[in-house]
């Protein structure tokens, strides 16, 4: 069986980062819990912060840059002032 592409990999959740994504889909999550799933959603799943290369790998790295590419977006709209996106 082949191993999975390491452009696949997904740092491992807690089980409260877990907890925290179900009680957003549910519309129940705390303060702190949104806080704590925009953080996962931005290190751990999109791995914004990774750098998006595999060597030897176009496709793997390509993949990684779109995946990163969402967790920048989150956090560029984090940043940016309300309403001046357009600028």
């Amino acid at each position: 069986m082949l191993d999975a592409p390491q452009a696949f990999d997904v740092a491992r959740l807690t089980k409260q980062e877990h907890v925290a994504i179900k009680m957003l889909a549910k519309g129940e999550a705390s303060a702190d819990q949104q806080v704590l799933v925009l953080e996962v959603v931005i290190k751990k799943l999109s791995r914004a912060f990774d750098m998006p290369y595999i060597p030897g790998s176009f496709d793997q790295s390509s993949f990684l840059a779109g995946r990163a590419y969402v967790g920048q977006q989150l956090l560029k709209y984090t940043k940016l002032p309300a309403g001046k996106q357009d600028e």
